[in-house]
């Protein structure tokens, strides 16, 4: 009987690290402890291993010490770009590459690819795996952190999304607002629910328990659109957008029209400073930077890491809009 060829992701799971570890011992990268070195070496010893053509390719690449892959279902949001911009920056100084991955969702095939690409570790952004999809990643080794969405039992790191609601409801109120709008996003996800649940929440507290919702594709120009019925139904005085790229198209239209009405975004985006736009921010930059040193962390852990949540409170940025 034909004895089963040891391969590196064999290797990975006896020595309890990730691929991109044993690719780094295999290219006698300095970015590993001598102690993970030295356990790596004793379990290829024992295994008698020798690497295969792409592992011995992945060892001889000049200058690649290791790879972070990032799932993400939308790149065209400006508030999940600069996240992903402030992650691009701070791996490219550790000399970490940053590999995109587009995901289809519950498509096995998308999680193929990823350990296709033998990435170090995986970045899971405003989004969850099904279960059959986490088993294909532990049984790989690949260790992952999920972004912008709470997850029990897993590492991750996400904004307070209701908290950040009760914040736009204290901005509208405080300019007087009494016929408050909130704009939500089709199609809907979690994040417009607690959103909207920590507004009318809040609103309610101070007897305004009436709260219209009315819904828009992420698209500024959809907001727009919108932004100009809401004008000439002239039923409310101040909105609350889910997200910032709404309230971008949103506000547009009722400062074409002379109106009065206040505008209130979320994310916190830069583009809301030239747009002179309210807006509850996240902090996208900041998210970015911890999620990055984060999941290298995590990566190197010589064993499995302690689990790791982090919830940051949005901060509200008042621009009188």
């Amino acid at each position: 009987m034909a004895t089963k060829r040891i391969t590196i992701e064999d290797i990975a799971r006896e020595a309890g690290v990730g691929i991109g570890t044993v690719s780094r011992v295999l290219n006698n990268s300095p970015h590993v402890s001598e102690q993970t070195r030295q356990r790596v070496l004793d379990v290829m010893k024992a295994r008698q291993y020798k690497p295969s053509g792409v592992a011995s390719k992945l060892a001889r690449q000049d200058g690649v010490e290791s790879s972070i892959g990032l799932l993400l279902p939308d790149i065209g949001n400006h508030y999940f770009f600069e996240i992903f911009e402030a992650i691009y920056r701070k791996l490219r100084g550790l000399g970490i590459d940053l590999v995109i991955f587009n995901y289809e969702k519950h498509n096995p095939k998308v999680i193929q690819r990823i350990l296709d690409a033998q990435v170090s570790a995986l970045l899971i952004f405003a989004f969850r795996l099904d279960e059959s999809e986490h088993e294909m990643l532990r049984r790989r080794n690949v260790r992952y952190l999920y972004i912008d969405y709470p997850m029990e039992n897993e590492h991750a790191i996400y904004p307070d999304n209701y908290h950040g609601g009760t914040l736009a409801a204290q901005y509208l109120l405080s300019k007087g607002c009494t016929r408050p709008l909130y704009i939500g996003v089709d199609p809907p996800a979690q994040a417009n629910t607690d959103r909207h649940d920590g507004f009318v929440d809040e609103l309610a507290k101070a007897g305004i328990t009436e709260v219209a919702i009315r819904s828009c594709h992420l698209s500024e120009a959809d907001a727009y659109e919108l932004g100009k019925q809401i004008v000439a139904e002239n039923l409310h005085d101040g909105v609350f957008c889910y997200c910032d790229d709404i309230a971008a198209g949103c506000v547009q239209a009722i400062r074409e029209a002379g109106s009065m009405m206040n505008v209130i975004g979320f994310d916190g985006v830069r583009a809301t400073a030239y747009l002179n736009l309210s807006t509850v921010s996240q902090e996208p930059a900041r998210i970015g930077t911890t999620a990055a040193s984060l999941i290298v962390e995590i990566m190197e852990a010589k064993e499995d890491p302690p689990l790791y949540t982090e919830r940051f409170l949005p901060v509200l940025i008042d621009r009188g809009s």
